[in-house]
């Protein structure tokens, strides 16, 4: 059964819009350079099984982007930002990384790579 992530968009959309954070990752890959700028969430939506998080820079300058993640499970939002446990596939811009069971497949503009999942979040948002 494919997890439903309305729920997670209404919990997102209630506890981190407009909260900064400075680092993106996909399973512990830095998908921007971490704290290179600052972001806010602006909105979060939900459309079948993908959860899509709308953020811009902090300080309103340039346009928003879409962060998409397929099949979100296990939020959690503490101290040091936001991280959704397991995903099927997250993507942003040009960066794509899948989970194949035993870690995930990474596609971004330099090249494609697999690494071991280790436990780690699949999307994490720090602060």
């Amino acid at each position: 059964m494919t997890p439903d992530p309305r729920p997670l968009a209404a919990e997102l959309r209630r506890r981190f819009l407009e909260r900064p954070f400075g680092a993106l990752y996909f399973w512990r890959y830095a998908v921007v350079r971490p704290h290179d700028q600052s972001y806010v969430l602006i909105d979060a939506v939900a459309e079948g099984d993908r959860l899509d998080l709308t953020f811009r820079d902090a300080s309103g300058a340039g346009s928003a982007g879409v962060l998409s993640v397929w099949s979100p499970q296990g939020l959690t939002i503490d101290a040091t930002g936001l991280r959704l446990q397991t995903a099927a596939r997250l993507k942003l811009d040009d960066v794509e990384a899948q989970s194949d069971g035993t870690g995930y497949r990474l596609h971004t503009p330099r090249g494609d790579g697999h690494f071991a999942g280790d436990g780690a979040p699949a999307l994490s948002l720090d602060f």
